[in-house]
């Protein structure tokens, strides 16, 4: 019984009292009682009644501050429960047994945006294996689990968990006033993406390390065995193998350190950084560090960037090194003698992202890159002149460390070339956006 029916029933107590009064005062008017007797028993019934319908409204009024405060804690506990569920830092979805999202914490708006809440589910998580176990939680499955890839600007792999929660409050209102459904459904989504990518880096690294040092530990080997034996007296031919081998074990050094660089940044590379990066001092000091290589080759850097140039929002180290490979590339491949540009100026949309954003251009006049080359330049280990690329020094996979890092910034890499002309690399990267204020939970 509610509140409110248990209040109804203490007003019947009057109307039986004037009732009492009533067959009283009738059975005087016949003479079957005497006045004096009437009053007496009217004044005790009276009483008894008021003592009853006093120690009820007591009761009553007890009754009554206890749900009171019983909807009070309830009330108090649901903003509660949502502040836990936004302190969460992984994707949580509620669903109703329609389908539609009745609640998202805040990683789960930002993985499938703001205006998820209130619509079905499946607008917005497309992928059939997500889909297909909610289906079946929903016909009554007590939980699935499942592991599922999502794109976006990266590739982002989850361990998702679909589960159904009975109402209890649904189950125990009989009196057809409910409108809350007998079960929710909740999506809860772990991302393993860092996991994943470890276990693939390492498969990776073995693969290509051991492709790519077989070569010159084949040489150094081949010229110790040398020395050792036909050129053990020939103090000329061992200088000179000595000089190979120095070199071939730098190459070996410079390839490690660039295999691990790539793992760093393939690790992060679904996090986009967040800080603010001024990039004329970057321009300036990758120009700076490259200044041997511009006089030994007798060349000039020219930087161009116009005045108020925003900042980017990114990671300052990692922009550098991306700069300051493709500028390397540049001097090396470029005419002995040119001019490398390093530009930068503000676009209005960044190609797939569409954010504006600052396009940074590298330039130089060389030989440039034959077309059939240009979609491959990427992959790792890829080289147009692999004889002359290893005699400058090149791993093969500056470019692919380029790519990886522009990915992970959300931006966008152009290599565009002529033949006998030169080439052009542009990098666009978003502008700084400032600190993101906190969102309100809709």
């Amino acid at each position: 019984m509610s509140t409110g029916k248990i209040i109804e029933s203490g007003f019947r107590i009057l109307p039986i009292q004037i009732l009492v009064v009533v067959l009283l005062f009738g059975l005087h008017l016949l003479g079957l009682v005497d006045v004096l007797p009437a009053l007496i028993i009217a004044a005790v019934i009276g009483i008894a009644f008021f003592w009853m319908d006093r120690r009820y409204r007591i009761v009553v009024n007890r009754l009554t501050d206890a749900l009171k405060t019983a909807r009070s804690t309830q009330r108090n506990l649901a903003p509660l429960r949502a502040k836990i569920a936004e302190g969460i830092d992984a994707p949580l979805l509620l669903i109703d047994p329609l389908r539609k999202v009745l609640d998202a914490n805040r990683p789960a708006r930002t993985l499938f945006g703001n205006n998820l809440i209130g619509r079905d589910v499946s607008l917005y998580v497309r992928h059939p294996d997500i889909l297909e176990a909610l289906g079946k939680v929903m016909q009554g499955a007590p939980i699935a689990r499942l592991e599922a890839s999502l794109t976006g600007a990266v590739e982002r792999i989850f361990s998702i968990s679909v589960s159904r929660v009975d109402n209890s409050r649904h189950a125990s209102d009989s009196d057809g006033e409910s409108t809350e459904p007998a079960f929710y459904v909740v999506i809860s989504m772990h991302d393993i993406t860092k996991m994943r990518v470890a276990e693939r880096m390492r498969a990776d690294f073995v693969a290509n390390a051991s492709h790519e040092l077989r070569t010159p530990l084949s040489s150094v080997i081949g010229f110790i065995e040398t020395m050792n034996g036909p050129a053990k007296g020939d103090e000329a031919a061992q200088e000179r193998f000595l000089g190979i081998m120095e070199e071939e074990s730098r190459r070996m050094v410079r390839l490690i350190d660039d295999l691990l660089s790539l793992s760093r940044i393939e690790l992060d590379k679904h996090v986009q950084p967040k800080s603010s990066v001024p990039l004329e001092p970057i321009l300036k000091g990758v120009a700076a560090s490259l200044e041997p290589t511009v006089q030994k080759r007798h060349m000039a850097i020219n930087i161009l960037v116009p005045d108020s140039l925003e900042p980017v929002q990114g990671d300052a180290d990692q922009i550098h090194q991306m700069l300051q490979n493709l500028t390397s590339n540049a001097l090396k491949y470029a005419y002995e003698g040119s001019t490398v540009t390093l530009s930068a100026q503000p676009v209005d949309r960044i190609p797939e992202s569409g954010q504006r954003g600052i396009a940074i251009s590298i330039t130089d006049h060389g030989p440039g890159i034959p077309p059939e080359h240009l979609p491959r330049l990427t992959e790792r280990f890829y080289r147009v002149d692999a004889a002359r690329s290893r005699k400058l020094g090149g791993t093969g996979l500056g470019l692919a460390i380029v790519k990886h890092i522009v990915s992970r910034h959300r931006g966008h890499l152009d290599i565009r070339s002529i033949l006998g002309k030169g080439t052009t690399v542009t990098i666009s990267l978003p502008i700084y956006q400032g600190p993101r204020e906190p969102e309100d939970h809709p």
